[in-house]
């Protein structure tokens, strides 16, 4: 199973993240957030990393034009979206840009964006919020690559994992602080995801 480190805001988690054996780091460029990176900064860090470490840029651009813009800005291997329809999603795509698009755990809203994004990652509430729901009802079969996140901790993350997900992405359930990651926390989150 992958694993994402979502809401790196320093290279110093970025490095430790990547050490522990992360599959993906993200980095979350919505104004407005506390995790939230400038994009500069973001491709300062993103180009430290090494060549097996994915990162992803979480934002929620207008639209394609605006989405390939802060993907090149960020230096990010692929983007992560709340935001762009199905037609944006195949012109990001077409550019060569890999999408994952965040849906709410919802078969029909699932269904519509399957084909049009490399992965699909459900989480509930507000994007980012770190909220949990009930992991069993992610509707893991509607597209190839499942992602599950909002909520994941170590306490948890066996509720997830059951589902056979591509992957799990957490962000607060392993920081020490708001922006801070918890070197031993990812650690044991990435050791058990591969148990």
């Amino acid at each position: 199973m992958k694993v994402k480190i979502c809401g790196i805001t320093n290279a110093e988690d970025a490095f430790a993240c990547e050490d522990s054996g992360a599959d993906a780091l993200g980095f979350v460029h919505v104004p407005g957030r506390s995790r939230s990176t400038a994009l500069d900064r973001i491709a300062d860090i993103c180009a430290s990393l090494g060549p097996m470490t994915t990162s992803v840029l979480v934002c929620l651009p207008s639209d394609d034009k605006a989405a390939l813009d802060m993907v090149g800005r960020s230096e990010a291997d692929i983007i992560q979206v709340h935001s762009l329809d199905p037609r944006s999603l195949d012109s990001v795509r077409e550019s060569g840009i890999g999408v994952i698009r965040a849906v709410r755990p919802n078969r029909d809203e699932a269904a519509a964006y399957a084909e049009h994004a490399d992965a699909l990652l459900f989480e509930n509430g507000v994007p980012g919020t770190g909220t949990g729901f009930d992991y069993a009802q992610t509707p893991v079969d509607c597209c190839r690559r499942a992602i599950i996140a909002g909520g994941l901790n170590i306490d948890n993350l066996e509720q997830a994992k059951v589902m056979g997900p591509y992957a799990l992405d957490v962000s607060s359930g392993v920081e020490s602080a708001p922006g801070r990651k918890d070197p031993e926390l990812v650690r044991e989150f990435i050791r058990r995801c591969r148990l």
